[in-house]
């Protein structure tokens, strides 16, 4: 086995991979072009310090205290750990190796079944998917172990036979990275269907194999902090009609062509081209991922990494791979420590010049260095996409990304009052004391307070508009001309 996958071809492909997608997260910022970073680490943070896992909420306004189910608390203590050591650049190495990995585990298990040209055309298509979405976040943290999974659970169906039980303690790790893990349940009934079906003989035996193995692997899903509940979170977060309105919750914008559109054009053009046949149950497989994909852009990475495993032995015996194009390494071992070290060494650089961040969409600093510390510790109501940054800073939010923490109820309100219903502000900020605001200058709140007696506007920028109230702007400018 370790003859067949270390090949010069397949180092090649796992190496060329995982160092581009290793390199984007310690060269470009755009990993940290999210908010709940900000509120993952401090998360983390809090649970490193008290040596637990939280459940209770330590960050908003309105809801401080209140029961909160921390479902990707493993993601959080490793983000903060990474920030602990080593600042935004830990957080990049430890965004980048998770991302690198993903990138490795594909390309080996595509060179198995691919010449190098449609392997790098596959695996360049499948983490295409990935990019919009690659973030420093808890689901990056998690993709390891989707590939993994996915691959093992493919690998069995192909070769009429159950996943091997080391897969287990991998499901049992995911399961407190990140909600995701539902999915890899989800695959494991039509896998085991596939594989029955393309036995010949001993189906029974089989079935009962694969269905001990799904079993197993609930169980493995319910080694986190909330057992039954912690299996049952993923549902109760996709039951919150307020998702609709975040940006990966969002339908998949069709009128642009995005990476997860040119990966199907190019999947299915190649497929008729070829007459390539996919099993009934793989076919269906993937259209109910592109269904998902369809209603919620965040599937679309699931889709580039399950697609390009579930098409790839298919595709492989299409191409009748020439197995001149497989050269054996030798000293792959020594080969496979070089460039671990060259990992390591790059890591090491990007630690020694920090990472500095500056005013951005989602941190939007100057805009808060303009809110005197007296007025900071005054209610406030806040954009949602400011949340994070308000955590970060020691401020309570009056809501924040947590989606499944607000319920529709609460976010429905919220809504109502950023886009201007004078009932709802008013309601709002007599329930909680609004002393101030942190906005997004579109913001159609940002009018409504403009034209309210006694508001006025403190700083205005190209990410945030901060405004105060009669007696919060009074005391502002009183302390502003205390200091002079």
């Amino acid at each position: 086995m370790i003859r067949q996958i270390w090949t010069r071809e397949a180092l090649a492909a796992a190496t060329l991979s995982a160092l581009c997608v290793y390199a984007l997260a310690l060269l470009s910022p755009a990993i940290f072009n999210d908010a709940d970073t900000f509120w993952h680490i401090r998360a983390g943070q809090w649970m490193i310090a008290h040596h637990a896992v939280l459940d209770h909420d330590i960050f908003s306004l309105p809801f401080a205290g209140r029961f909160w189910d921390t479902q990707e608390w493993l993601s959080e203590v490793l983000l903060a750990g990474a920030f602990q050591i080593s600042g935004w650049s830990g957080v990049a190495v430890l965004t980048g190796t998770a991302m690198a990995a993903t990138a490795a585990l594909l390309a080996l298990y595509l060179s198995r079944y691919l010449d190098p040209v449609p392997c790098i055309a596959v695996l360049a298509l499948a983490l295409g998917c990935v990019m919009p979405d690659y973030l420093a976040r808890p689901h990056i943290l998690a993709l390891p172990f989707l590939t993994a999974w996915t691959i093992g659970l493919v690998d069995a169906a192909d070769s009429q036979r159950a996943p091997h039980w080391p897969l287990l303690p991998l499901m049992a790790i995911w399961a407190n990275l990140h909600g995701s893990f539902v999915l890899g349940l989800a695959f494991i009934p039509p896998l085991a269907l596939d594989s029955m079906l393309a036995a010949k003989e001993q189906r029974a035996r089989l079935a009962a194999h694969w269905c001990l193995f799904a079993t197993a692997s609930v169980v493995a899903a319910l080694l986190n902090p909330r057992g039954l509940d912690g299996l049952l979170f993923p549902f109760k977060l996709m039951s919150v009609h307020s998702l609709s309105a975040i940006g990966e919750w969002k339908s998949l914008d069709l009128h642009t062509l995005n990476p997860v559109v040119l990966a199907t054009a190019a999947g299915l053009f190649f497929l008729i081209w070829r007459g390539i046949r996919l099993s009934s149950v793989r076919v269906l497989l993937l259209l109910a991922l592109l269904y998902q994909t369809l209603l919620h852009t965040r599937y679309g990475m699931i889709l580039g990494i399950a697609g390009a495993v579930l098409v790839a032995l298919p595709i492989g015996t299409s191409l009748k791979r020439d197995p001149a194009s497989s050269t054996p390494l030798p000293h792959w071992r020594l080969v496979a420590a070089g460039i671990a070290a060259l990992f390591v060494i790059t890591a090491a650089l990007r630690i020694a010049v920090p990472i500095r961040r500056g005013d951005e969409a989602v941190e939007p600093l100057t805009a808060l260095a303009a809110v005197p510390p007296s007025l900071a510790a005054k209610p406030m109501f806040n954009n949602y996409s400011f949340g994070g940054i308000l955590i970060w800073k020691g401020i309570r939010p009056l809501v924040d990304s947590r989606a499944d923490f607000y319920g529709d109820k609460w976010l429905s309100q919220y809504a109502q009052a950023v886009n201007g219903d004078q009932a709802t502000i008013d309601r709002l900020f007599q329930r909680y004391h609004v002393a101030w605001t942190l906005l997004e200058p579109a913001d159609p709140l940002v009018t409504a307070l403009d034209h309210r007696p006694g508001w006025h506007r403190l700083f205005t920028g190209p990410y945030a508009v901060v405004q105060a109230g009669p007696e919060a702007f009074a005391a502002t400018n009183e302390a502003l001309r205390a200091q002079n």
